[in-house]
């Protein structure tokens, strides 16, 4: 008086259907009758060279504040609302925010004309 059911009232997992042709491997002719040459076009990635010339923007403003600075500006009481932003800091991060997105642009350019040179050698 067990509560386990018979085996032929379980259903059975379905068996993989068999290909036709399992064991048929093409032959050299075949093959090259069937194959079309492939070529692998390398491609830039744009992200990458926008980030790459906004950073260097960035680093230019950063050296070009700096050697452009008069000595009487370099510094502020702290009192602005943010100080980072107060005297000389406002001034790195306006033109580091203006060389970065100017880089950003040029990355973007350099990746296209890149890209097109690339697809051109086909």
């Amino acid at each position: 008086m067990s509560d386990q059911k018979p085996q032929q009232d379980q259903p059975q997992p379905p068996t993989p259907a068999e290909p036709e042709h399992a064991d048929a491997v093409p032959t050299e002719a075949e093959l090259q009758r069937v194959a079309t040459p492939a070529t692998v076009r390398r491609a830039p990635k744009v992200s990458v060279f926008m980030t790459l010339g906004a950073l260097l923007g960035i680093l230019i403003a950063l050296v070009l504040v700096q050697v452009t600075a008069s000595g009487g500006a370099r510094g502020s009481d702290g009192a602005g609302f943010i100080s980072l932003f107060d005297g000389l800091g406002s001034v790195r991060f306006l033109v580091g925010l203006a060389l970065g997105v100017f880089g950003a642009f040029a990355g973007g350019a350099v990746a296209v004309v890149l890209d097109r040179r690339s697809a051109r050698k086909r």
